[in-house]
């Protein structure tokens, strides 16, 4: 569940749906409880990158941990999940919240999400 050492991450935090500032800001929150050193970017609006017709709220939040990236993912997961983020909502196409381990110890584990306008936007404002 945890590494020998803390190590560097950076996650990007998205919303399509419902109140998605609000979504988005309980996503930030959530993380500060898991990272330390934590930063976070200002919550910005973006375009669907898959060329859907819904706005996204986004931020990213950078961070230090002593948790293995399994068990953030796993933990990510479990939390979009209680904040609504179930089988019927990836149906309709809805996400009130995504959260993503884009970095860790310096190495992007999502090269795509690392690409894109949504992350950088975020990501070069920490």
């Amino acid at each position: 569940m945890t590494t020998e050492k803390a190590v560097p991450v950076v996650f990007s935090i998205g919303s399509n749906c419902g109140d998605r500032l609000s979504n988005v800001q309980i996503g930030i929150n959530w993380l500060s409880t898991i990272v330390y050193d934590f930063k976070s970017s200002h919550i910005y609006a973006t375009p669907d990158c898959h060329g859907g017709y819904r706005e996204y709220m986004n931020a990213v939040v950078k961070g230090i941990t002593t948790l293995s990236p399994e068990h953030i993912e796993k933990i990510s997961k479990e939390f979009e999940i209680a904040n609504g983020r179930d089988c019927i909502a990836r149906a309709a196409g809805d996400v009130p919240l995504d959260i993503d381990l884009v970095i860790y110890e310096d190495v992007i584990l999502r090269p795509k999400d690392y690409a894109r306008e949504f992350f950088k936007i975020g990501y070069e404002s920490i």
